[in-house]
């Protein structure tokens, strides 16, 4: 469940190829067509198939027949967006989001809650069966567990900053540009985040350096970082830079977070070209820089870079029922543990060994299992790597890796291990299938599958898979 690590995978295949084809230019209308819509794609777009092959339409769903403008062409597909609906799905509800269709965090906010839970349920059958080559009879009656919050449950959020007409501005991208959706608040964050984003919205006028320009690689403010422990009320706020500043401009930085009021306010430091938000330097102004959450029993510190998940009630549910998946395993090895959320929870099993390739996270994760009383093995390096120094003997590894899914040597490492049981966690339907059909070749069975939706109004959907096989 890394949220923002990676791009999305697609249940349908990449969107992006077949780029030689080209879009439209400004300006210019396309085609009308009349589609009939058969399924959803993993970024939430409509797929309807035509005799001049498939089309992802944005804003239609499956059931639905619509009517829909052509607004690029490729040689294997086209996207469209969809201009009026026929036929509606039952279950086709009003957008809360005044930018919904133009700010590109939500996908599904014009499906309602219950077909949005049948909706990625869907994704994640298709990936199994048709990338994984599982038979369809293992998903009879597979359904995505709702999330206790369907708005307001966000406790994480990342607002790139700009600068227009001498103005520093912020927001969401558009769907599918770096172009900003400007906004007053995000009816998915949490309250106290839209607290501290509208004070901060409120002050940004008054600083003394511009927004980052991603064509030029000027301007100092990158990103307004956001973070918050909703069990503990504790928040932490972090402007992200291009550079150092002078000391008036920390000065006026330093203000802005007094009115804010968060629990921490820290400067991170991130001068490379590209899409990474977060640099490797952070630096407390107020605060340790650190803020705490409570899951369950456990309370766990994590700063402005740490990986935690951003649906807190969600998160607890989802690591319960994985910890369930382990049953009585004695000895458990976790890989990508982050800082130890869910490593706590396995603590209940047995002895853990937990690997980490971020030296950070895994000072941040021996803090915290310390703090609670837990006693496990930790590990700092890449899984690839770890796994090819350790003898196995474990009764149940537990993974949950990034988007783009397990390198091959971890899965053939921990085949070799001989481990009865292998929990997987995952964001990305696609290379779940992927890595399961290569645990699949190596003896596994699919056990048990059960979809979380970790991040309701978007099509991304969290999985949990208890691959098994008989102990030698």
């Amino acid at each position: 469940m890394r949220d923002g690590r990676n791009g999305s995978g697609g249940a349908e295949g990449g969107r992006g190829r077949g780029a030689e084809a080209g879009r439209r230019t400004r300006g210019e209308r396309g085609p009308r067509v009349r589609l009939e819509v058969s399924a959803l794609s993993s970024d939430g777009a409509g797929i309807a198939r035509t005799a001049n092959g498939v089309v992802f339409v944005t804003g239609a769903l499956p059931g639905e027949s619509v009517t829909a403008e052509v607004t690029s062409r490729h040689r294997d597909f086209s996207t469209a967006r969809t201009l009026s609906v026929e036929r509606p799905a039952e279950g086709r509800a009003e957008p809360r989001c005044p930018h919904y269709g133009r700010c590109g965090g939500c996908q599904l906010q014009h499906a309602a809650y219950p077909l949005q839970l049948k909706l990625k349920a869907a994704l994640v059958r298709d990936a199994m069966t048709r990338i994984g080559g599982f038979s369809p009879d293992l998903f009879e009656g597979l359904e995505c567990v709702p999330s206790p919050q369907s708005w307001g449950y966000r406790n994480k959020a990342s607002f790139p900053v700009q600068s227009l007409h001498g103005q520093i501005v912020t927001g969401f991208y558009r769907a599918g540009t770096h172009r900003l959706e400007r906004l007053q608040e995000c009816p998915v964050n949490a309250a106290p985040l839209n607290a501290l984003y509208r004070t901060v919205l409120g002050g940004l006028k008054d600083l003394p350096f511009d927004g980052y320009d991603e064509r030029t690689q000027e301007g100092k403010l990158r990103h307004i970082v956001m973070r918050a422990g909703l069990n503990t009320g504790q928040t932490l706020l972090s402007f992200v830079l291009n550079g150092r500043l002078a000391a008036r401009g920390i000065k006026a930085l330093a203000a802005l977070g007094a009115r804010a009021r968060p629990t921490t306010l820290t400067l991170n430091h991130n001068s490379r070209p590209g899409n990474v938000i977060l640099g490797p330097h952070t630096e407390a102004l107020s605060g340790d820089g650190r803020i705490a959450e409570k899951l369950g029993p456990w309370t766990l510190a994590f700063d402005t870079t740490s990986f935690f998940q951003v649906n807190t009630g969600q998160a607890e549910r989802l690591f319960r029922y994985a910890v369930q998946q382990a049953e009585d395993a004695k000895e458990l090895l976790e890989l990508y543990s982050g800082v130890g959320s869910m490593t706590c929870y396995l603590t209940e099993r047995g002895a853990v060994t937990s690997v980490e390739e971020w030296r950070s996270a895994v000072q941040m994760a021996e803090r915290n299992l310390k703090a609670n009383g837990l006693n496990v093995r930790t590990l700092c390096g890449r899984a690839e790597d770890v796994v090819e120094e350790l003898h196995g003997g474990y009764g149940a590894v537990v993974m949950d890796p990034p988007r783009d899914g397990c390198a091959r040597p971890v899965l053939e490492a921990v085949a070799r291990f001989g481990a009865p049981r292998v929990v997987y966690v995952s964001c990305n339907p696609a290379t779940l299938a992927r890595d399961c059909k290569i645990l699949a070749g190596h003896g596994y069975r699919l056990q048990t599958i059960r979809a979380f939706d970790m991040f309701p109004q978007t099509a991304h959907v969290e999985t949990v898979v208890l691959m098994a096989r008989d102990k030698d």
